[in-house]
């Protein structure tokens, strides 16, 4: 009987193809017989027929989630398995306990503790246990909050407003301060709650318009060492669509390490995890968003030289690979565009001509 190839599972793949590309290409570089599976909801994603085996999952807020991921992880007995949607790692690893129990079967579940998985999806949480650890981040009130934000508001020109409970940019808007009010009105009429109920102002954040420049960063842990910080990856961001980086360069993530240090330690990283930070003049860095998973912004430092997937690989595998995974060429400017592939086929009966 043949042996079982090694499986990384890529739950919620959606768009990034090129995730599995490169886990594929681990795979040869390793020389492992591997597969990568996809989970979707959708049978007609973009992802769905991409990847060696795809399961369809029920949504991660049905009942039946659960035993559909459970049934996949006993059938498959993958080795690795990593989410990229955002409300899905939130499921996983505090809503239930399905990372922790996948864990318990064997399975690598990369990702930060539910503490700061709590955090992450909370971004005026996410403020307090940032400045709580010593990483300076931007002054985070909530919309409904009118003292902070009367304060907030005397001590800047302009204010960023977006969602608290959020992912990506949504509900985003840079005003000035005197219309901060008006922003958080109009931004808590698409904002996501806790609850379920209709949203209040304190679902909406408001923060101070940080100066310098915006950088994404990749902080990566050691997938067996909770809290080991194994590499930093850097780009300055050149052009933002759709709330995901456009187009971006390599840079040097030197000024980013220490930050990176902090957050991995407190937060018990293990894999990769994605930081937007501003580096103002005088070379310091500042927090204002962190996302528990491999974002928009991590082909940016691949496509200069890095290789995360092939380092989560390898650990998965207890293999050395060294530290050549988190070098690259700074300088490095690369660009998105876009592609389209078919994905289903329909059978469609002709509109009845007599209507």
């Amino acid at each position: 009987m043949s042996s079982i190839p090694v499986t990384v599972v890529i739950g919620s793949a959606g768009r990034r193809l090129y995730l599995i590309d490169w886990f594929r290409q681990a795979f040869d570089t390793l020389g492992v017989d591997g597969r990568v599976v996809v989970t979707e909801n959708d049978k007609t994603s973009s992802s769905a027929t991409y990847g060696d085996i795809c399961r369809i999952l029920p949504s991660y807020g049905d009942s039946a989630y659960e035993s559909a991921l459970l049934d996949l992880i006993a059938d498959l007995e993958p080795l690795l398995f990593i989410s990229v949607n955002d409300y899905e790692l939130l499921h996983l690893h505090v809503t239930t306990d399905l990372a922790d129990r996948m864990r318990q079967s064997g399975v690598l579940v990369p990702g930060v503790s539910a503490e700061w998985q709590r955090g992450c999806a909370d971004k005026l949480q996410m403020a307090k246990m940032l400045t709580a650890i010593g990483v300076r981040t931007a002054p985070t009130v909530a919309g409904g909050d009118s003292a902070g934000l009367s304060a907030l508001m005397a001590g800047s020109d302009d204010v960023v407003v977006k969602h608290r409970f959020g992912s990506g940019s949504s509900g985003l808007a840079i005003v000035p301060a005197e219309k901060a009010a008006e922003a958080v009105s109009e931004s808590l009429l698409s904002a996501p709650t806790t609850t379920g109920g209709p949203p209040s102002p304190d679902d909406v954040v408001v923060q101070p318009r940080l100066s310098g420049v915006e950088h994404g960063i990749d902080i990566v842990g050691a997938l067996r060492a909770p809290g080991e910080l194994a590499g930093v990856l850097a780009r300055r961001k050149m052009r933002m669509r759709a709330g995901e980086t456009d187009k971006a360069v390599s840079v040097d993530p030197a000024p980013f390490t220490a930050n990176s240090a902090l957050i991995a330690e407190a937060s018990g990283l293990t894999g990769l995890i994605d930081v937007d930070m501003f580096l103002d003049e005088n070379g310091l860095s500042t927090v204002i968003d962190i996302n528990p998973r491999f974002g928009g912004g991590y082909p940016f430092v691949h496509l200069a030289g890095a290789d995360v997937p092939l380092y989560c690989l390898a650990q998965a595998l207890g293999r050395d690979v060294g530290q050549e995974w988190a070098s690259y060429e700074p300088g490095v400017v690369s660009a998105k565009y876009e592609s389209v592939r078919v994905t289903a086929r329909e059978s469609a009966s002709l509109p009845d001509s007599a209507q």
